[in-house]
């Protein structure tokens, strides 16, 4: 056999709780569990021989035994896949690990916390890897285990950094190390952000990233890496399967006429910009514009009238009060030295800091006009 397909997946975080969903996390929890079962399914269509598990299938060792259980009985239902797994640094493989059962599935092979090696003679293929056997782990130089016989494809899983140096609590993974490992692919796990297909020396090696974003600092498209490996051969390629995304997006609302107008031009903008299935996303937007000292603007109300359309918005006001603000600071009055000032603390003030400043100064004018209240987000 000259290739082997396999499908290269990792930190899919089973039972882990969003919690800033609120009600909807429960929910959530569900999906990623669905999420994992799609894998299943799309591996088994595609006639997939290896899928590689590069660590953190679940997010801890102490989720409910049914989300367990659901996942078990998932794997079971393929036979004729190799289901090759490491653990992560969420899902070490200690004394509480769900791996330590009796009843795992035959097609579930899931290796140690030291070097091990599997081989699948009926695909000349042998798999090594490393489990976490604690919630961190030490990087090495090299891997234990050389291949010795070209007639096999080596794959490898590793769950850890890809770093320069072993400086890491979570397995660094030099350049050094896939150099001198040998393998035809290492399919890495732990970064949840997808790269590229990378190659040092003979070694192919990517990371595949999470099949569902975990928060909105992940907000790339999420998916596995699926193809043919063999010895010079990687045609592995990216194929999304979250059922949502992550997404932050900046909506200027400066030409809109009242407060009413908002939701509208909220969801033009994302049914525009993302498609049909846009009410699917999970969106935080940041409103931003100047907009006249009589524009009132409700977070909790927009997001309310949205609720029905979107499956989860988190909005956040970044406008400021349209007004000559120049003429202002010259007028000598309390709300006159008040503008000045504060202008100059935003023309000194670093990049980061300048958002605050401006939303102080549009907060500071409607207290001038009574506008504020005590629990003004």
């Amino acid at each position: 056999m000259n290739t082997v397909k396999i499908l290269h997946c990792a930190d899919i975080h089973i039972g882990a709780a969003q919690s800033f969903l609120g009600t909807l996390a429960e929910k959530r929890r569900y999906e990623v569990l669905m999420t994992f079962e799609r894998i299943i399914d799309m591996a088994k269509e595609n006639d997939v021989k290896i899928i590689a598990i590069a660590g953190d299938l679940f997010d801890s060792n102490n989720i409910e035994k049914s989300f367990i259980d659901a996942v078990f009985n998932k794997i079971a239902c393929v036979p004729y896949i190799k289901i090759v797994a490491i653990c992560g640094n969420h899902d070490p493989l200690d004394s509480n690990s769900p791996f330590n059962s009796n009843n795992l599935p035959e097609n579930l092979y899931v290796l140690g916390s030291e070097d091990e090696a599997i081989t699948f003679e009926d695909i000349k293929t042998r798999v090594y890897g490393r489990s976490f056997g604690f919630c961190y782990e030490n990087g090495r130089e090299k891997f234990s285990i050389i291949p010795c016989d070209n007639e096999y494809i080596n794959l490898m899983l590793m769950h850890g950094d890809f770093k320069a140096d072993l400086k890491s609590n979570y397995n660094a993974i030099s350049p050094e190390f896939i150099k001198s490992s040998s393998m035809d692919y290492i399919a890495l796990g732990h970064v949840h952000k997808r790269s590229g297909i990378e190659k040092i020396g003979d070694t192919f090696f990517a990371y595949c990233g999470c099949p569902e974003g975990q928060g909105f600092d992940e907000l790339d498209q999420k998916g596995v890496y699926m193809g043919n490996i063999g010895k010079g051969i990687c045609e592995l390629e990216f194929v999304p399967i979250n059922k949502r995304r992550h997404i932050h997006i900046i909506i200027d609302i400066s030409d809109l006429n009242n407060e009413n107008e908002i939701p509208d031009k909220i969801l033009r903008s994302i049914s525009e910009t993302f498609g049909e299935n846009y009410p699917e996303n999970l969106y935080k937007i940041d409103l931003t514009g100047e907009l006249p000292e009589d524009f009132d603007i409700s977070l909790s109300e927009i997001a309310e009238r949205l609720s029905d359309k979107l499956f989860f918005i988190k909005l956040r006001d970044y406008t400021e009060v349209y007004i000559d603000k120049e003429a202002l600071a010259k007028e000598a009055s309390l709300k006159g030295i008040f503008v000045k000032n504060m202008l100059k603390k935003i023309e000194e003030a670093q990049d980061s800091e300048k958002i605050i400043l401006r939303k102080a100064l549009s907060l500071g004018l409607k207290a001038f006009k009574g506008e504020v209240s005590w629990n003004e987000d």
